[in-house]
């Protein structure tokens, strides 16, 4: 993995969302691009010297998404991710770690670790996250092709919550409370369904509550 931010260029960017087609079915494509779109739009708010790579990180976040259990397992056992017994029972958040795995090997010039680490927790969430992950994990949940109840509640309230912010703090104060209505959202759906809720999702959702966001 680079050690330094890199430069994402434009061209950079076309090529790299046409490399991922290879990786993805039509419908997930679209979904790719629709978080492309919403990590622009995040970016230019919170982070606007980091758009290119929020883009580069949005179109690679879901490049193993289309894998089945069986060759979710076989990339974790060939790159050496530990999954744990609990985990076993949440095949859906495998491709989040196998996703940041390939990315690193298959796309090099854009493995950057601030690229690397928003997709390995663009699902889960984590503890102590950086703006930029934030940033890729809210544009997954609210790009405008949701139509999920949550996904449209939680687009709603933060725009709504932008449109009122008077300076940077409180637009943070927006990200920081949206990003914990998320994690709500997500704790309840489980419950609701009997699943397993993911310990860092549930330490994520306790580190918002407790920390308020700092850019820098």
């Amino acid at each position: 993995m680079k050690t330094e931010k890199i430069t994402v260029t434009e061209e950079m960017l076309s090529a790299l969302r046409e490399a991922v087609k290879a990786y993805q079915t039509g419908k997930r494509y679209n979904h790719t691009l629709a978080v492309e779109r919403e990590a622009k739009a995040l970016g230019e708010i919170y982070l606007p010297e980091d758009v290119n790579r929020l883009r580069a990180a949005a179109l690679l976040h879901d490049i193993t998404k289309i894998y089945d259990t069986e060759k979710q397992l076989k990339t974790c056992e060939e790159f050496g991710i530990i999954i744990g017994t609990g985990e076993i029972a949440a095949p859906k958040l495998f491709h989040a770690k196998t996703g940041a795995a390939v990315a690193e090997r298959d796309f090099p010039d854009f493995a950057d670790p601030d690229i690397i680490s928003a997709v390995r927790w663009h699902t889960t969430g984590r503890a102590g996250m950086s703006v930029f992950e934030m940033l890729i994990y809210l544009a997954d949940y609210i790009e405008d092709t949701r139509t999920f109840e949550d996904c449209v509640v939680l687009r709603n309230q933060f725009y709504t919550g932008i449109a009122g912010a008077k300076d940077p703090c409180e637009r943070l104060e927006v990200l920081r409370k949206t990003m914990i209505t998320s994690f709500d959202m997500t704790v309840k759906c489980l419950i609701g369904e009997g699943a397993l809720v993911d310990r860092d999702t549930v330490e994520a959702r306790n580190w918002f509550i407790l920390n308020k966001i700092k850019i820098g």
